[in-house]
C-alpha cells in the first residue's frame, strides 16, 4: 500500500516553484476565522471533526489500525517524534510538478495553523492530526521494500559490520604471504592477532572519543572533536594532523591502486595479444620466481615487436591510464560510483576462495628445522616490522569509522558491531597469509609483494579475478580523489566552499603525477603499503587516540597513572614502527 508522506512545519517553503503562492496571514486572523461566521479559507464543523477526531474520520476503504497517523504517532513537532515522512509542501514531487488549485492552498494553510496548536500538545496525543484520506493524491509515495535502510534512514548491526569489512579489505590482501613472511611462522601469527587487537582498541577510543569529553548530540568527526577538545591554537593543529594523516592514507591508497591497476592492465594486454597471435603459454599451473623476467616486466625487445615497444609495464602502459582517469577525477560528484562497492567484496572472496583452493591442491610445503632447505621457514625474523606497517594500513578504518557507525540503528551496539568486524577482517587476512606462505611449492623467497604475480597471466581463474580487481580499483579511485579534496577544501575553505575548477585541477595533476611517476620508477606494492601503513598509523592508530583519551579524563581529573602509562608505551611503540622503516633492508 502507497504511505502517505510525514509532516513537517517548515515556513520557509513557501517560496515553491508552482507560481501560485499562498496567503499569509497572522495567527491572530486564522485564530478569528475559526470562530467567525465562515468564510473562504474557513473550516466547517465537519472539517473541524475531521482534523481533531482522526480516529473516528471515514477511512475510504483504508484499515485505521494501519493508518499512518495512527501507526507513527503525530507530526514531529517534538525532538523526541522526528519526522520520517517527507514535509507537505507544494512545488514538485519526485521531479513532477503539482499543481496547486485554492482548496489545496487553503488545506496547507489550515494545516499550518494547527501545526502551531499542536506545539504544546504532548507528543502521544492525536488531537489535530491531518488524516490520510485529507491528504491530496499527488503527495502518496510508493512503498520500496528490499531496502537494507529503515524509515529513520539507519541500518541494521549487519550492514553495518558489512560495510566495515568491506572498507579494510582491499589491496593489503595482496601483500599478506609476502608480508607475513616477514616475521616468520610464530612471529607472523602473533603479530598479526596482537595488531588486530591493537588497531581494534585504537579505532574504538576514536569511535567514543566524544562520549569520554562528555559531548552531546550527533556524533561528531575526529578532527572537529580534536578541534573542541584541544585548547586555543593546539586544537586546530590537532584538527589539521588528523586531517592531513587521513589525506596521507588516501594518497597512498590512490598509488597503491595505480600500480596494481597498471600491473592488470598489462597482464590483460599480454593475454588478449598472445592469444592473437598463437604465443599463449599453456602451461598455467606454473609457478613463477621473482627473479624470473616476467615478474619484473623488462624484456629484451625484438626491434620488429612493435606491440612491446608501446606495451610495457614500467613504461607506457601506467600512462595510458591517465585517459579515463582525467576526465573522471575532475567530476564535480563521484558519488555515482559507490554503486559498484559491492564489486570489492566480490573481489575479496573470490581471493581468499582461491588461496584455500590452491592450498588444499598443494599441501603444505614448509620445514622449521633444516635451514638448507627452500621450504625452510623461520619460526622468528628480524625484519618483522615489515609485517607491522603493513597491517598498520590493513587495520585502518580509524579516519571514518564515526562516520560508518554514525548510520548504525542502534547505537548501543556500536562496541560489539566494530570487534565483530576486525574479528572478520582478520579471519581473512591471517588464512591468506599463513596459508599461502606455507603451502606454495617454491622457495619462500620467491613470494612476491603481490601474490598474484607468481602465477602467469593466462591463468584463467586469476585472469577473471585480476579483471574484477581491476573495475573493482577503477571506481573506488575516483572516490578516494573525491574524499581527499573534500577533506582539504573543508578544512582551508571552509565546509561550505565553492569549488573553484582551478584548484581542483591542480590537486589532481598533483595527484596523477605521484601515481605516475610511482608506478614507473617504484612499483613496490607491498614497500609502499608498509610505509603508508607505518606514517598514518603513526598518528592515527598510536598517537591522536592516546593523546586525546589521555586529555580528556585529566580535563575531568580522572586519569590514573596506569591509563598514562599503558596509553604512553603505545605511543611509543608507534614511534618505533615508523623508526625501524628505515632500518630494513629492501
Amino acid at each position: 500500500m502507497a504511505s502517505a508522506p510525514y509532516f513537517h512545519l517548515d515556513d520557509d517553503d513557501d517560496d515553491d516553484s508552482s507560481g501560485v503562492e499562498p496567503e499569509v496571514r497572522s495567527d491572530s486572523e486564522l485564530q478569528r476565522e475559526t470562530t467567525s461566521v465562515p468564510q473562504r479559507g474557513a473550516l466547517s464543523d465537519d472539517e473541524t471533526r475531521s482534523l481533531l477526531k482522526t480516529r473516528s474520520a471515514p477511512n475510504y476503504g483504508i484499515n485505521p489500525s494501519t493508518s499512518w497517523s495512527n501507526t507513527f504517532g503525530p507530526p514531529p513537532y517534538t525532538e523526541k517524534n522526528k519526522p520520517k515522512r517527507k514535509p507537505f509542501h507544494y512545488g514538485s514531487t519526485g521531479g513532477t510538478s503539482v499543481s496547486r488549485d485554492g482548496s489545496e492552498s487553503q488545506l496547507y494553510q489550515r494545516y499550518k495553523y494547527y501545526s502551531r496548536l499542536r506545539a504544546p500538545v504532548p507528543a502521544e496525543e492525536h488531537a489535530l492530526v491531518l488524516p490520510d484520506h485529507i491528504i491530496p493524491p499527488e503527495f502518496f509515495l510508493p512503498y520500496l521494500p528490499a531496502k537494507f535502510q529503515g524509515v529513520d534512514g539507519k541500518q541494521a548491526s549487519f550492514v553495518t559490520i558489512i560495510a566495515i569489512w568491506n572498507t579494510m579489505m582491499g589491496t593489503s590482501l595482496l601483500t599478506m604471504p609476502w608480508a607475513f613472511g616477514q616475521a616468520g611462522f610464530v612471529g607472523g601469527l602473533l603479530i598479526m592477532i596482537s595488531m588486530a587487537a591493537l588497531c581494534l582498541y585504537t579505532s574504538y577510543r576514536v569511535l567514543v572519543l566524544q562520549k569520554v569529553m562528555g559531548l552531546e548530540g550527533p556524533p561528531t568527526e575526529f578532527g572537529p572533536l580534536c578541534r573542541t577538545l584541544f585548547p586555543g591554537i593546539i586544537g586546530k593543529v590537532a584538527e589539521g594532523l588528523a586531517v592531513i594523516f587521513s589525506v596521507l592514507t588516501l594518497v597512498g591508497a590512490l598509488i597503491v591502486y595505480w600500480v596494481l591497476m597498471s600491473n592488470f592492465l598489462y597482464n590483460t594486454g599480454e593475454i588478449i595479444y598472445q592469444s592473437i597471435y598463437g604465443q599463449a603459454d599453456n602451461h598455467t599451473e606454473e609457478l613463477l620466481c621473482p627473479a624470473n623476467e616476467t615478474m619484473t616486466g623488462v624484456r629484451l625487445m625484438d626491434p620488429q615487436d612493435t606491440f612491446h615497444q608501446w606495451w610495457q609495464l614500467k613504461g607506457t602502459v601506467p600512462l595510458y591510464l591517465i585517459l579515463p582517469f582525467i576526465f573522471i577525477i575532475n567530476l564535480k560528484d563521484a558519488t555515482f560510483f559507490t554503486y559498484f562497492n559491492s564489486l570489492g567484496a566480490v573481489s575479496v572472496i573470490a581471493m581468499i576462495i582461491f588461496v584455500i583452493s590452491r592450498s588444499v591442491l598443494w599441501g603444505f610445503n614448509y620445514n622449521l628445522t633444516d635451514v638448507d632447505d627452500p621450504f625452510y621457514v623461520p619460526l622468528f625474523k628480524s625484519s618483522f616490522m615489515v609485517l607491522i606497517g603493513t597491517l598498520s594500513l590493513a587495520y585502518f578504518i580509524h579516519n571514518c569509522i564515526i562516520t560508518i557507525m554514525r548510520g548504525n540503528r542502534h547505537q548501543e551496539n556500536n562496541v560489539r558491531d566494530l570487534s565483530i568486524a576486525y574479528t572478520l577482517v582478520s579471519a581473512s587476512y591471517i588464512p591468506v597469509g599463513v596459508l599461502f606462505y606455507m603451502s606454495i611449492p617454491l622457495a619462500k623467497y620467491c613470494i612476491a609483494q603481490n601474490f598474484l604475480d607468481n602465477f602467469p597471466p593466462h591463468n584463467v581463474i586469476l585472469a577473471i579475478c585480476r579483471g574484477f580487481l581491476f573495475f573493482q580499483m577503477f571506481t573506488v579511485f575516483p572516490l578516494l580523489t573525491y574524499f581527499i579534496r573534500n577533506q582539504l577544501f573543508s578544512y582551508f575553505f571552509g565546509a561550505h566552499y565553492t569549488l573553484k575548477m582551478r584548484w581542483l585541477l591542480f590537486l589532481n595533476g598533483l595527484l596523477l603525477a605521484a601515481c605516475i611517476s610511482t608506478a614507473i620508477l617504484y612499483p613496490n606494492v607491498g614497500i609502499i603499503i608498509r610505509w603508508v601503513g607505518a606514517i598514518s598509523g603513526l598518528a592515527y592508530i598510536f598517537i591522536l587516540p592516546c593523546v586525546t583519551y589521555m586529555y580528556a579524563l585529566h580535563t575531568q581529573q580522572k586519569l590514573s597513572w596506569t591509563t598514562a602509562s599503558v596509553h604512553t608505551f603505545l605511543i611509543i611503540l608507534g614511534l618505533a614502527n615508523f623508526t625501524s622503516q628505515f632500518f630494513i633492508s629492501e
